[in-house]
């Protein structure tokens, strides 16, 4: 019989070795603990040896979870309630119905919403079994630290709210969109379409709502806030000063899909000599304000059409092609040669797919579930380094690869492309 330690007990092992280090850091800085306390922190300033201890605790206890339960109860895990009560919140606004530093009655938080007390208590009590609110008492509701998030944080309620309005139905149709068009390549042929009884694609259903679109776009700046996607990595990640002419030590950025300029206005902060512009469907340039002293402006501009903005240094395409089945990535970076000039630049900020398996579970799960939503509102995808050099191969041989940029901590990667036309 082998000596070696089980799995389990390794995995044991793990979570017990670094959530001490943890542990002692916080206790040594005096800093608050993990806690489910509306006060609890947000964040735990972990530096980065111990951000990475967390990060292995995370992937440890996961698998430990997933192996103790048995495979009956991984499948029952998968049941259909996981976001009634977050659309409950979201439509409700039961957040900001909450006391921030108190707390209320079930029955007066249902008579605030307009709806009944006990449906609301059953609904709310499976999110507090999420930890999503407190019931510090029988009958009473506070908040918890993550219930407090989407109350004092607009962009994690406009997360929530998109989520449950737009991707939860989409995902339950997307069997029935492949049923209906099973070539999946077209972008108004998806579960969104079905869920949305449309003939557009995802944006374009989105721009007839104003309100509809102003939240998807707080949803997507929500993303900035995790440092896996911070835009820290695109400011600092990239050398932006070798954009700068020699002559005059200026450059233009062409932002394309930029949403509300949140990363032009990090690059802009760290390089005051690029000029940037947002390129941007009508209804977000709409939304989008510019911040006095950044060299930051707006453009309407749908990238399928013909670029306007001639003889740019560089081209910017930030988490914005994976929202399109190929042959449209396609269209758009061909709708940038007529105004490239030779030595270009393309910079695609995006995920580069690993093989299936190679990263920690925690991190795959993540990554398919995107590759999966993309399916659900765009028949789009995620991309390993083939699919996006065969991209701009199929857009035009004289687009030519560089290199691949990952920034350390970022989920997302940096592609160079130049234009040797």
């Amino acid at each position: 019989m082998s000596s070696s330690p089980s799995r389990i007990a390794e995995l044991a092992s793990a979570v017990a070795q670094h959530t001490q280090r943890i542990d002692a850091y916080l206790a040594e800085k005096g800093l608050p603990y993990p806690s489910f306390e509306a006060d609890g922190p947000a964040d735990l300033g972990l530096p980065p040896d111990l951000e990475l201890s967390r990060t292995l605790v995370l992937q440890a206890s996961q698998e430990l979870n997933d192996l103790l339960q048995g495979p009956r109860d991984l499948l029952f895990n998968h049941h259909h309630n996981s976001l009634v009560y977050l659309k409950a919140i979201s439509r409700f606004d039961l957040a900001n119905k909450v006391p921030l530093d108190g707390e209320i009655p079930f029955a007066d938080l249902a008579a605030s919403a307009g709806i009944d007390s006990a449906a609301l208590t059953t609904i709310l009590r499976f999110a507090i079994a999420q930890r999503i609110f407190r019931e510090p008492r029988p009958g009473v509701i506070a908040h918890s630290s993550a219930s407090r998030q989407i109350a004092e944080d607009t962009r994690v309620a406009s997360w929530v709210g998109a989520n449950v309005d737009d991707m939860w139905p989409a995902a339950e149709r997307v069997v029935d969109a492949l049923q209906k068009w099973p070539l999946a390549s077209e972008p108004n042929q998806t579960g969104f379409a079905l869920a949305n009884g449309t003939e557009d694609s995802f944006y374009a259903e989105l721009e007839k709502n104003p309100d509809r679109a102003r939240r998807f776009g707080g949803a997507m700046s929500f993303f900035t806030t995790g440092d896996g996607y911070s835009l820290r990595h695109l400011a600092d990640g990239y050398p932006w000063a070798s954009i700068l002419s020699s002559s005059d030590g200026k450059g233009t950025v062409v932002d394309l899909g930029g949403s509300h300029g949140d990363a032009a206005f990090a690059i802009a902060r760290s390089y005051p000599n690029l000029s940037l512009i947002v390129q941007e469907l009508p209804q977000v340039v709409a939304n989008s304000t510019e911040e006095e002293g950044l060299n930051v402006k707006f453009m309407v501009h749908d990238f399928f059409e013909e670029q306007p903005v001639q003889g740019a240094d560089a081209y910017l395409f930030r988490w914005t092609l994976h929202n399109w089945p190929d042959k449209y990535c396609v269209k758009a970076l061909r709708a940038l040669v007529p105004a490239l000039k030779t030595g270009a630049r393309v910079l695609v900020m995006d995920f580069v797919m690993p093989p299936p398996g190679v990263l920690p579970n925690d991190l795959e799960r993540k990554l398919r579930a995107m590759d999966l939503t993309m399916l659900e509102i765009g028949n789009a995808r995620e991309r390993d380094a083939e699919g996006w050099t065969s991209l701009f191969n199929q857009a035009d041989p004289r687009f030519v690869f560089k290199r691949v940029i990952q920034p350390e901590g970022s989920r997302l990667a940096i592609l160079e492309i130049t234009w040797e036309g």
